[in-house]
């Protein structure tokens, strides 16, 4: 009888030896993991870039509008920036027809094409910076700089009508506001409204009769770009 309680308190024993081996040490054992809140997510000026380059599109008083841009950061929220564009004037009486006979367009009584490049040299201030996230950048901006009208005369096919350009010379002052969208910092997108004031005194014709005084207006720009 000893005997037989001998061995069923060995085998009592080799069991619970093998649970405390198999048991988790407290060490590798599960635990809580805290996440802490992140801070504010501040992208755009710790990269540092500071130069921009891009395209800008718009959609003109007198129709559309291209044009390139370099814009370089000085502090904080001032930039500065040259902009060049390319548009198109005429008359806002102007009326395209069709030809019957020959399937051409044309407009009665027009005498000049009229193309338009500002060049301008602009300020840039980024406003509520501290207020709003780096997603939405609102801006001002007001520049001037010079322009330089061309143009051809619209009774000679447009590419040979070239070498029979005049060029006509005078300033641009332009102001407006708009706000560039996006965290990726090494891309630009953005909108803005302009308007451009783009005087002529002497006035050049579009339509005979009617010259025109102001070459400028409201634009709505698209802008795209890279910064580096």
């Amino acid at each position: 009888m000893k005997r037989l309680i001998l061995i069923v308190l060995l085998f009592y024993s080799l069991a619970y030896s093998q649970d405390k081996k198999t048991e988790k040490p407290p060490s590798m054992k599960d635990s809580i993991i805290v996440y802490e809140t992140p801070s504010d997510f501040k992208l755009i000026d710790t990269l540092g870039l500071k130069k921009s380059w891009g395209l800008d599109l718009s959609v003109a008083s007198n129709g559309f509008a291209f044009g390139t841009f370099y814009r370089y950061k000085i502090k904080d929220v001032y930039f500065i920036q040259a902009t060049l564009n390319f548009m198109t004037a005429k008359d806002e009486n102007e009326v395209e027809y069709i030809d019957p006979w020959t399937g051409q367009t044309f407009v009665p009584n027009k005498v000049n094409r009229i193309m338009v490049l500002p060049l301008s040299f602009s300020f840039q201030y980024r406003l509520f910076k501290d207020e709003l996230s780096d997603n939405l950048r609102p801006f001002l901006m007001a520049g001037i700089g010079p322009t330089l009208i061309f143009t051809t005369p619209y009774d000679k096919e447009f590419f040979n009508s070239l070498k029979y350009g005049r060029s006509h010379y005078t300033v641009n002052l332009f102001a407006g506001a708009g706000a560039y969208i996006g965290l990726d910092p090494r891309t630009i997108s953005g909108i803005s409204i302009r308007y451009y004031y783009i005087p002529y005194p002497k006035g050049i014709e579009s339509l005979r009769g009617k010259p025109i005084k102001n070459f400028g207006g409201i634009n709505l720009t698209l802008t795209f770009g890279v910064s580096f």
